[in-house]
């Protein structure tokens, strides 16, 4: 803080020698109202200076216990100066004793969290729609520079109306959180009423509790997903935890969208979990690995659908660009560390245990391409160099890369439905640019300029079969 006080020392110096000087020639009365306004001037950044130090203080003071729902507000926080941005009547810092008798929101958001931004003008409609009756907070741990250039320049500058809290390093430890959007909710008797996500943030659910009624509103209670989900807390450090397997059909509100690994101290993963995913979204990652262990590359070409709902193992997206949540799973499986390179066989055998599918990987006889050479002379031999992958809908560039790259660039795309497979025999790395892609004839074509060319065929391939039980 130090530095803070030199300038503002060598401020009001400066500001003093211009007033002084400037008394001198204009005449004693214009002099000392500019005198004065100098004062105030100095005397405004000092205030926000004291203020800025003061919360600084203050939050290294405190010593925060976590507030679990039904908690009261200590008097502590209700003081805690708290610097923000955009406030209605332009203050830097403000406490939560202000909004005392209000329902108070926190929304805890940061600038790379796209929903956050995206909630902002839900959010600044119901602060109009009940004016006094609440008070919406954003809360955030970024920095000053950052949240200036956030709503100056970047996404946020269309929402320039969003009061926030910056800075945060209290608020955080008083309301733990894994992820955001993420929403404490503090009745007017100062109890922490729920903490959900940002969706439950509606007019109906306000509406309830500022009448006393029962909401529709989902606690969130975040996961450390670096422990095994939903295990006991109670489980102590002195069992050794050799195998663990859930599986749970549902959205979680205290998990995010994803995946992790558990690994061992020489990187072998011998766990791994997936959290509100789709089926698809669980089992792709498992038929990847299952594919790469006999050197293949899976794809959405090599696989059998032969269910009755298809809709089902996938995202369902709504109207509102939000998604469907009945059809999300979470899943994880711990195995013994010595069984590690068997953790994907039995992830698969466990789905088909548990859920309601069976699937499989299994040699089927099938229409594909072959990528075939058809001369002997090379014009893919790369030229050496630093290796570059680039792939757009029609544009591809490899410099020395394998010509597997290629294929897998193909087989994700939508220029053919059926899988492509590489039977040149050609081991090097390759130096290839190809434009104009719009289709087969015109990927053909491109190939055709390094002597490559696609044949139609029917080849015996590992396909993953998926079946209703």
């Amino acid at each position: 803080m130090s530095v803070s006080k030199r300038n503002n020392n060598s401020i009001f110096k400066t500001f003093r020698r211009l007033a002084l000087g400037t008394c001198g020639r204009i005449g004693s009365t214009a002099g000392k109202y500019l005198l004065l306004l100098v004062f105030l001037m100095y005397a405004a950044i000092q205030q926000q200076s004291h203020a800025q130090v003061a919360s600084a203080k203050a939050a290294n003071a405190l010593k925060p216990t976590p507030l679990a729902i039904g908690d009261k507000i200590p008097d502590e926080l209700w003081n805690l100066p708290l610097q923000v941005v955009n406030h209605p009547q332009g203050k830097k810092t403000i406490t939560l004793s202000e909004y005392k008798d209000k329902l108070i929101i926190l929304d805890f958001w940061a600038t790379y969290c796209s929903p956050c931004i995206k909630n902002f003008p839900k959010l600044h409609a119901l602060q109009n729609e009940f004016g006094d009756k609440i008070k919406v907070l954003a809360v955030t741990q970024e920095d000053t520079d950052k949240i200036t250039r956030f709503f100056k320049k970047g996404a946020g500058k269309e929402h320039t109306y969003v009061n926030s809290v910056i800075n945060d390093s209290v608020l955080l430890q008083y309301f733990p959180h894994k992820s955001v959007p993420h929403i404490v909710w503090i009745n007017s008797n100062g109890n922490v009423l729920n903490t959900t996500q940002a969706e439950d943030i509606n007019q109906s659910n306000i509406q309830a509790i500022l009448d006393n009624q029962k909401t529709q509103m989902i606690a969130k209670v975040d996961i450390d997903r670096d422990r095994p989900l939903f295990l006991s807390e109670h489980f102590s450090n002195d069992l050794q935890l050799k195998s663990y397997s859930i599986f749970a059909k549902g959205y979680y509100a205290g998990l995010p969208s994803g995946n992790k690994f558990k690994q061992s101290k020489d990187g072998k993963i011998y766990g791994r979990q997936m959290t509100n995913a789709s089926m698809m979204n669980i089992y792709n990652p498992i038929i990847d690995e299952l594919f790469h262990k006999n050197g293949e590359q899976f794809n959405s070409k090599r696989m059998i659908i032969h269910v009755k709902e298809p809709a089902l193992l996938y995202v369902i997206e709504k109207k509102d660009g939000e998604y469907e949540k009945y059809n999300l799973y979470n899943y994880e499986l711990i195995v013994p560390e010595e069984k590690a390179d068997s953790l994907y066989y039995y992830m698969l055998a466990n789905l088909t245990r548990y859920s309601d599918y069976i699937g499989s990987i299994e040699k089927h006889i099938v229409d594909c391409f072959v990528l075939v050479r058809t001369s002997t002379k090379d014009k893919l031999k790369s030229k050496g160099g630093k290796p570059k992958t680039n792939f757009t809908p029609t544009h591809a560039i490899l410099i020395n890369r394998p010509l597997g790259h290629m294929l897998n660039m193909v087989n994700g795309d939508t220029i053919t439905n059926l899988p492509i497979i590489d039977e040149t025999g050609y081991t090097n790395n390759v130096d290839m640019e190809m434009s104009g892609i719009k289709d087969l004839t015109s990927f053909k074509k491109e190939l055709s300029r390094y002597d490559l060319d696609l044949i139609p065929a029917k080849r015996s391939l590992n396909m993953f079969v998926l079946k209703d039980k």
